[in-house]
């Protein structure tokens, strides 16, 4: 049953066609005025509107104007004299839903009101999809910290040219955040094409982003499309931009100040209208110094700067996301609803949380797989998290043998706190990366150095 809305001066085809729908089952109410029928449109929201173009009070464009402005979803059909299908395409052209032409029967009428009630049932799917997806890529939490960002985040969506730099810990949020900007912005029913700049070598890494031509390498059999191709009217995400290799960073360079480029093998120049936000958990000023990044690309992305706080500057954050990743896993895996005790969220809130929100998420799913209670104990944490601490070396127990230099303990120390983290990631290196708050590549960098010799 549909809640239906005419709107017509000719009082016998109002009257016949409401007792015609009455007569299916649907709820109809009729205006003869426009004036009237705006002044209901103001508390109530109908399924479908049947609208006359000529009104005695009001002409039925300036009417539909008014209805898309109030609910651009609401499904409007025209309702037009034979000589007037200029004002019909018009109407149209304005978001009407559809139109009818004078004089015509029932069975048109039927035809069109199921039209639009498919339409509006896949409208709720296609909604409620979305709405899904963006609860789970929502950034949870109440802190200071943490709003600062959910504001800079509106007010960056506002803007659609500026270009962003979004900084931070490796498992900070930093991927949420740029998809918040996508999703408040006027992009956000385009593409948001995330590229991991350390994930490939930098062949593939050019390949990916511009494309190439047929027989540009001995490979391209065919034509690649470019991942910038793919993002054109939407939001370009360059996450560890830090790593990306210097030929690579010229490229972009070109790019950003362009916003054109040329696949590899080819020569005719591509524009595309792209927003592009980057993002780092590296120390970009330092490798500026040691010739790793370059200084130009730095002041071009660095347009809008964006920091994620690490989860142990969060404070109160730390309750609310363990609770909002309980809720979520529980009903993932359609398990009872569970909870912490307090000498666990006591640890929780102690425990230094190195890999920050990714840790915390990875350690709740767990928690919920496994446990088979209703409250998760401090026996049931892992030991790093009991011993309230995590990856770090305290000071005091550091000890300088006779002669050693502050490079020799800073070494030692690197050491130690690298040697912990492959311990506990039981020896997978990117999640040992992530518990140190660097990429893979900066510890496989490091690893080199001690000869991969940690044991």
């Amino acid at each position: 049953m549909a809640k239906i809305m005419l709107v017509d001066d000719e009082t016998v085809l109002v009257n016949s066609l409401q007792i015609a729908l009455e007569d299916e089952g649907h709820d109809v109410v009729s205006f003869y005025e426009g004036s009237k029928a705006m002044h209901y449109l103001i508390n109530n929201e109908p399924d479908l509107i049947f609208l006359d173009l000529r009104l005695p009070d009001m002409h039925g464009l300036d009417i539909l104007k008014e209805i898309k402005n109030m609910n651009s979803n609401l499904p409007t059909v025209v309702i037009t004299a034979h000589g007037d299908i200029n004002s019909a395409i018009q109407a149209m052209k304005l978001g009407a839903f559809d139109f009818i032409i004078k004089p015509f029967d029932l069975e048109e009428i039927m035809m069109v009101l199921e039209k639009s009630q498919a339409e509006a049932k896949l409208y709720g799917e296609v909604e409620l999809l979305r709405s899904k997806s963006f609860q789970q890529e929502y950034i949870v939490g109440q802190s200071p910290e943490i709003l600062i960002v959910k504001n800079q985040i509106e007010k960056i969506a506002s803007i659609d040219e500026c270009t962003v730099l979004i900084r931070g810990e490796s498992g900070t949020g930093k991927e949420l955040v740029a998809k918040g900007i996508h999703n408040q912005s006027a992009r956000n029913g385009m593409s948001f094409i995330d590229v991991n700049c350390s994930a490939l070598p930098e062949h593939l890494l050019e390949s990916e982003l511009f494309g190439y031509e047929k027989g540009a390498f001995a490979d391209a059999k065919n034509k690649k499309v470019g991942l910038l191709e793919l993002a054109d009217k939407g939001t370009l995400f360059l996450d560890e931009i830090g790593d990306m290799p210097l030929n690579l960073q010229t490229k972009i360079l070109r790019f950003l100040e362009n916003r054109s480029f040329r696949r590899i093998g080819g020569e005719k120049e591509i524009s595309v209208d792209v927003r592009v936000i980057a993002a780092t958990n590296t120390d970009l000023e330092e490798s500026i110094k040691k010739k790793l990044f370059r200084e130009d690309l730095y002041y071009r992305l660095n347009v809008v700067p964006v920091y994620v706080p690490p989860l142990r500057k969060r404070g109160m954050d730390i309750s609310i996301l363990a609770e909002y990743f309980l809720n979520y896993f529980s009903k993932k895996f359609s398990k009872p609803k569970v909870k912490f005790s307090r000498e666990a969220e006591k640890l929780l809130l102690e425990y230094n949380w190195p890999g920050n929100v990714r840790e915390l998420k990875n350690l709740i799913e767990r928690m919920v797989i496994l446990n088979s209670g209703e409250i998760i104990d401090v026996n049931d944490l892992p030991t790093e998290i009991k011993k309230k601490g995590g990856v770090e070396t305290k000071f005091s127990e550091i000890s300088p043998g006779e002669n050693e230099s502050l490079d020799d303990i800073l070494r030692k120390v690197e050491y130690d706190l690298i040697r912990q983290a492959l311990i506990r990631a039981k020896g997978v290196k990117s999640v040992a990366a992530d518990m140190l708050g660097i990429s893979r590549h900066s510890l496989k960098r490091r690893l080199q150095k001690f000869g991969e010799k940690i044991e």
